[in-house]
């Protein structure tokens, strides 16, 4: 199944994802974590929602063996979240905010860098995913 095949699917998937996030089985909630970090990357999982459920996402690249993402986003919740990821987009803005902007940005780019290296990889692994565990239909 393709992405474009499975569309119908992920819009229902993220419409619970986002009213009701407990109820997405484990199946379900790999697709509604990790889709978005294969088509907008790392920089964008901070300054939106996403990393609301950092630790999940975490967790879900992990269960597809991207160790890699995985401690990406740990380490640079070490810098700039040491007391835990804020929950919201201004939140965390408020935390960057401390930071200097220019090394904030090479950082950024940097991880940014790392992550679509491996993105296609990972954007693979999860169709295969949801293939293989019946989600998209």
């Amino acid at each position: 199944m393709t992405r474009e095949e499975a569309q119908n699917t992920w819009e229902k998937i993220v419409d619970l994802g986002f009213t009701d996030y407990n109820k997405l089985n484990r199946q379900q909630r790999v697709w509604f974590n990790v889709e978005p970090l294969t088509t907008d990357g790392l920089w964008d999982h901070y300054m939106n929602h996403g990393a609301d459920k950092n630790a999940d996402t975490i967790a879900d690249l992990e269960y597809l063996n991207f160790n890699s993402v995985a401690n990406q986003l740990r380490e640079f919740n070490k810098i700039y979240f040491p007391n835990g990821v804020p929950e919201g987009p201004d939140a965390r803005q408020e935390q960057f905010d401390k930071f200097d902007e220019d090394e904030l940005e090479d950082v950024i780019e940097e991880m940014d860098d790392k992550f679509w290296k491996v993105s296609d990889e990972l954007e693979n692994t999860l169709i295969e995913h949801i293939n293989n565990n019946g989600i998209g239909k």
